[in-house]
């Protein structure tokens, strides 16, 4: 097994500013660490490429696209650039559980 992280979250943004620090700050809070947080800025005009570049930890990591390309675009460039050996999938404008990751990496790893 690498030493890279585990799990990669992608999360692509478009004009999302308004939900995206929950977002981000509800996977930085989940109770499994061993993960990196890709956020995919898709040409956002409201500053959701600043937000994101402004969370100090390293987990975090930003691409940005020059204009928007859309989700599917947008979840493939994530994924090109994921380096953990599962990838989880997150919306802007959603906000994960604690126990997410946790949860699921036990299910799929356990059983």
């Amino acid at each position: 097994m690498s030493a890279g992280p585990l799990v990669s979250v992608v999360l692509p943004v478009h004009d999302g500013a308004a939900y995206l620090g929950a977002a981000i700050d509800s996977i930085l809070r989940q109770s499994y660490s061993n993960l990196e947080l890709i956020v995919i800025d898709d040409g956002s005009r409201d500053g959701s490429a600043a937000l994101a570049e402004s969370y100090a930890d390293p987990r975090v990591r930003v691409v940005r696209n020059d204009r928007n390309l859309g989700v599917v675009a947008a979840l493939n460039r994530g994924f090109d650039r994921a380096r953990g050996e599962f990838i989880a999938r997150m919306d802007a404008d959603d906000v994960a559980a604690p126990l997410r990751l946790e949860l699921q990496l036990r299910r799929m790893v356990d059983d």
